[in-house]
């Protein structure tokens, strides 16, 4: 008798890494969740949470799932930088079948159930990308502070950075300053200084939270941020959707506030993302799984 095969989806970024679980039949049977699995920033912690979040979700079960009999598909930040992904591939993994891509393609996998699509994501980073007749194209990714455009990071250290130009008397207080003054829990330049020196993507786009509610009072400096925020994404989203017909899908915490300042040309093309990045790793596993085993 044919042992049966499990198939997992993982979603990994540099806080949190999910997956799930399903039976042959497609059926979820449970989730995980561990730590930090960026393969660029730290590829044996990376490995270590994939294997953590996965002997939770079996033990969740009740099932004595052997590894050997599981289809693991794996979207890991980090997995567009070549170095990275030739250092994981390297893992002696315990799985039947394992596949290598990037968060990003995942999370676009997933949102058009493995069909043609493109998606801008748009929470703590920002990055996109367009699949299309069996590629990815990607967008921005590079990484905060040197891109991440429009993301949470990026709204956050543009707003530190304001309120440094205010201390610094280049700038007169204003209700922006004082928030974040308030979130940082500080009121000198040396202090803040001392904070952001260890801070990390997550701990700047943690001021996000201070500066939605100043935008929705129309505050002119918050107003301006966002607006330079959704330049940006209507840019690379006219880039994304140029020349085909494809459909966007619009990702991460920023996306609900960056689509309600998008043109409406954009606008109609915005579709809801069918299927979460896990499921869209585990998607694209069972897909490279069935065309190796019909070559062989």
């Amino acid at each position: 008798m044919t042992s049966p095969l499990y198939y997992i989806g993982i979603d990994g970024g540099g806080t949190k890494c999910r997956i799930i679980l399903e039976d042959e039949n497609g059926k979820l049977i449970t989730s995980g969740l561990s730590g930090p699995a960026n393969i660029m920033r730290d590829c044996d912690t990376a490995i270590t949470s994939i294997i953590e979040a996965i002997d939770v979700a079996i033990e969740n079960t009740g099932i004595k799932i052997p590894l050997s009999q599981c289809i693991v598909g794996a979207g890991l930040a980090g997995a567009n930088v070549s170095i990275a992904a030739q250092q994981f591939n390297q893992w002696q993994h315990p799985f039947k079948f394992l596949t290598l891509m990037s968060d990003l393609h995942a999370a676009c996998y997933g949102a058009h159930d493995g069909k043609d699509g493109a998606v801008i994501i748009t929470g703590t980073g920002s990055s996109a990308t367009c699949y299309l007749d069996d590629s990815f194209k990607d967008f921005g990714g590079h990484g905060f502070p040197i891109g991440d455009t429009a993301s949470g990071a990026w709204l956050g250290l543009r707003a530190i950075e304001h309120t440094l130009h205010v201390l610094d008397g280049l700038k007169p207080k204003d209700v922006v300053s004082e928030a974040v003054l308030k979130h940082l829990n500080a009121d000198s330049t040396m202090q803040i200084v001392t904070l952001c020196a260890s801070y990390k993507p997550a701990d700047f786009a943690s001021i996000v939270s201070s500066l939605i509610p100043l935008l929705h009072i129309n505050e002119p400096f918050t107003v301006s941020l966002f607006q330079e925020g959704t330049h940006y994404i209507e840019q690379v989203a006219s880039k994304l959707l140029s020349n085909h017909t494809v459909s966007l899908a619009l990702i991460g915490g920023l996306s609900e506030i960056y689509y309600a300042q998008l043109p409406k040309d954009i606008k109609s093309r915005v579709v809801t993302s069918k299927h979460s990045p896990e499921k869209g790793a585990l998607l694209y596993a069972k897909q490279q799984f069935v065309a190796e085993e019909v070559s062989l």
